[in-house]
């Protein structure tokens, strides 16, 4: 493959800004009558930052352009053109530490969105949503039926046209249909008791932090609502994400700082505090590491 470089990557970027919206980078379309939520990202822009999360829809990646590395669970995966991840809910995923430049667009839908278009329950679908069956993570570009469905999938998602409530939960529909075409999917192997209560633990640290980020926060707290000790937890945290505790929820802090210097125009100091730094200086230390300049620098790139 023909190595893409970042100056294609901002032509690229560019030009699909111009094809789908004058808003940004990033498109995002959700309702709570229409629960679809639609992005497009490119690795090389300065506002772009993916951390290890999760959530509890599925969400299918397309890679545009260059090579991307996602982490999913504890396995790292590279993407080049054309190629999809489905990944399921309630499953860990997020930027790989190896550096990436890509563009790529994914969408976040809930599966009842599938299952309010049906007259008919379907075992297939409630299997793969109550994570009894695991499908196929990688969905390679070689796979023509599926990435011809995708296709359509995402052209929909982008332009939003007349009859979109429609079409992209049939076109949702259609893709889960050629996965079982196909048998693209396996009988999900029981985890271990010990191998389910950690990912269980995970989920509640990732929430609390989401929940708790703008208060004071510790290793101590963090470990102590898994009931485990600080030097453990500490060393399966950063197994699964790569990271260290306090160095996550940092990250969390800045990327929802971002938020705000991109939203409003409040001051630096009300910022930092809304995140949970009660030092302006260190924030604006730990904003320079995570981002590579200063947080008015960030607030006022174009």
């Amino acid at each position: 493959m023909v190595p893409v470089t970042v100056n294609e990557h901002s032509r690229l970027s560019r030009s699909m800004r111009t094809l789908r919206s004058g808003d940004g980078e990033t498109l995002k379309r959700e309702s709570l009558v229409f629960p679809m939520q639609y992005t497009l990202s490119n690795t090389v822009d300065p506002y772009y930052d993916l951390p290890v999360h999760w959530h509890k829809e599925f969400e299918l990646i397309h890679i545009i352009s260059g090579v991307y590395h996602v982490l999913v669970g504890h396995q790292v995966f590279e993407l080049q053109k054309d190629d999809l991840c489905l990944i399921p809910g309630k499953m860990l995923h997020g930027d790989a530490e190896q550096k990436s430049i890509a563009l790529f667009e994914s969408i976040v839908f809930d599966l009842d969105m599938i299952r309010i278009h049906r007259y008919e329950s379907d075992d297939f679908i409630s299997a793969a949503g109550s994570g009894e069956l695991e499908l196929d993570c990688i969905l390679p570009a070689g796979n023509k039926e599926i990435l011809l469905i995708a296709d359509r999938l995402f052209q929909s998602c982008r332009d939003m046209g007349e009859g979109y409530e429609l079409r992209i939960p049939a076109l949702i529909l259609l893709l889960f249909s050629e996965l079982k075409r196909q048998h693209l999917y396996r009988r999900k192997k029981v985890l271990s008791e010990k191998k389910a209560r950690q990912t269980q633990q995970f989920e509640t640290v990732l929430n609390y932090i989401k929940e708790h980020y703008r208060e004071q926060i510790g290793l101590e707290t963090l470990a102590s609502i898994v009931s485990l000790s600080p030097k453990y937890f500490c060393r399966l945290f950063r197994e699964v994400t790569g990271r260290a505790p306090i160095e996550y929820l940092n990250w969390f802090r800045i990327n929802m700082a971002c938020d705000r210097l991109r939203g409003s125009d409040r001051k630096l100091a009300d910022i930092a505090s809304d995140c949970g730094f009660n030092d302006l200086s260190y924030f604006i230390k730990t904003f320079r590491n995570y981002k590579g300049v200063t947080p008015l620098k960030y607030r006022n790139i174009d």
